[in-house]
């Protein structure tokens, strides 16, 4: 049996890593949104905004959580360092 184009889709998303597979289903999630939830959200905004609770509505900004590289530190941890300075 031939591969269809979701068989093929489904592998590549397999081969992603874990950050982008989430960054992939908050994308599908938005998507895949009803649009009674969509419209739902739309008159609350347009409320808000007539009683001027908020002037404008951000988009949600895609947070970058790719593996980030460690780095030796000198001197005691810096979790005891902030601990001392909120103090």
């Amino acid at each position: 049996m031939p591969k269809t184009t979701l068989d093929h889709i489904v592998e590549e998303i397999k081969a992603l890593a874990s950050d982008e597979q989430r960054q992939l289903r908050e994308i599908l999630d938005a998507m895949l949104m009803p649009v009674e939830e969509n419209a739902k959200r739309k008159v609350l905004r347009e409320a808000l905004r007539a009683t001027g609770l908020i002037t404008q509505v951000r988009q949600p900004r895609v947070v970058d959580m790719s593996p980030r590289r460690r780095i030796d530190v000198q001197g005691k941890p810096v979790s005891e360092t902030i601990i001392e300075e909120r103090r």
